[in-house]
């Protein structure tokens, strides 16, 4: 079997898990608000295995294109905050693999396909090689599209030196949001700390950017 066949049995057999676990999550009935509550119960009954579980899932996840978020927010009504913060660190950095490894794999030859037809996405996956750290670590404390990012960092054959580290520092403020946020439900407190963390995100990712346009001017 060649090459070619080979990834679209796989890209077919990617499809199918897609569509039969979407259809089953549409088919559990629960509102969107009640998801993490629902996921934090039923990995809860794997005791002492549940942070290895939970890790598990939040890495296979985007497979499925299952909103990080919402796994984030179990965690830490699952584990409290302060032991989903240990626990996001592992499971959002093996996912962020994932998605890199799957987008790497089925959509680089679609990006170079769709380069040499739209100037735009070539002058921005220009600018994201050039940049390629700055350009993530921004994207990431700014809270952009989890998976989608690790997609296109893969497809684009980003550097997965830069993708990693930028990934590991950027994803932090986002999940100590997720995780007290989740942990709300222990203390109202969580949930002042997670409005800070989420705004200081933002700031981090503004004053990187301003210090990086400064330094790149100054050496032009």
């Amino acid at each position: 079997m060649s090459q070619k066949n080979i990834k679209l049995l796989f890209l077919f057999i990617w499809l199918t898990i897609i569509v039969i676990s979407l259809s089953k999550l549409l088919t559990l009935d629960i509102a969107i608000s009640q998801l993490p509550g629902f996921i934090a119960e039923n990995v809860a009954q794997f005791g002492v295995w549940a942070p290895v579980i939970f890790i598990l899932l939040f890495a296979i996840r985007p497979l499925i294109f299952f909103p990080a978020t919402l796994l984030s927010l179990s965690a830490g009504v699952l584990f409290g905050p302060y032991k989903a913060v240990l626990i996001l660190i592992i499971a959002e950095n093996l996912s962020s693999l994932v998605s890199y490894s799957m987008g790497k794999y089925f959509g680089q030859s679609i990006i170079n396909s769709l380069d040499k037809k739209n100037t735009l996405l070539h002058r921005f996956e220009k600018y994201f090689h050039k940049n390629d750290f700055i350009s993530i670590i921004t994207l990431r404390l700014l809270y952009a599209p989890f998976d989608l990012l690790g997609y296109f960092a893969g497809a684009s054959n980003i550097r997965y030196k830069s993708f990693a580290l930028a990934t590991v520092i950027g994803i932090l403020p986002g999940l100590i949001t997720s995780a007290f946020l989740g942990g709300s439900i222990y203390s109202t407190k969580n949930l002042l700390i997670s409005g800070v963390f989420f705004i200081l995100g933002i700031v981090i990712s503004k004053f990187i950017k301003a210090k990086y346009e400064s330094a790149k001017r100054t050496s032009e």
